[in-house]
């Protein structure tokens, strides 16, 4: 009962940083792309806790986005941030297996850079329509902002989580435990 009430407590708070961070205005807007910074944070922080959690903290991202962002722009900004479970998942289960913290925030640099640059490639020709150079770059340019964000989003949530962590609020990461005993 202690751990369904401890992620209910923290799905209801990354929920609603994922949404107040949407309208914060440290923002980088260029042509096709956007950054939010720290809007992954919350996603990145679930992503320790449980999968519903980390659906709720996308959920809220793109709540937040459509709310936050004007049309028509905000159909592609929510789109991508819907696109942020495939990275979260992804990652999720590279920690299941133990797999080094540092390789899961590569490897998931590459799911989220490749989901967004894809999604940014594919809605080009709604935006501006007959312009098949300017989708290609789009795509790129897409690929490689989300690629650097993700890595900023992660230092920025790193401190969080060993708080969080020393608050038994999430489980530890594994490595984060002291495996030598103490002297």
């Amino acid at each position: 009962m202690k751990n369904k009430t401890r992620e209910l407590v923290l799905a209801a708070i990354l929920t609603a940083l994922a949404i107040l961070i949407t309208y914060s205005p440290v923002k980088l807007n260029l042509p096709f792309f956007t950054l939010t910074l720290g809007a992954h944070v919350p996603t990145i922080l679930a992503m320790f806790v449980s999968p519903w959690v980390a659906i709720m903290s996308v959920i809220g991202s793109c709540i937040g986005f459509f709310m936050a962002i004007p049309a028509p722009n905000n159909m592609l900004v929510m789109i991508r941030a819907a696109l942020h479970i495939l990275f979260v998942l992804a990652g999720m289960k590279m920690l299941d297996k133990k797999m080094n913290v540092f390789l899961v925030i590569i490897l998931t640099s590459f799911i989220h850079a490749l989901a967004e640059g894809i999604a940014v490639y594919a809605l080009t020709p709604v935006i501006i329509p007959n312009s098949e150079t300017t989708q290609l770059w789009a795509g790129w340019i897409a690929a490689a902002g989300t690629f650097v964000h993700h890595y900023i989003d992660c230092a920025i949530a790193a401190p969080i989580l060993f708080a969080l962590a020393r608050a038994k609020m999430v489980s530890k990461p594994y490595f984060m435990t002291n495996t030598k005993a103490s002297v």
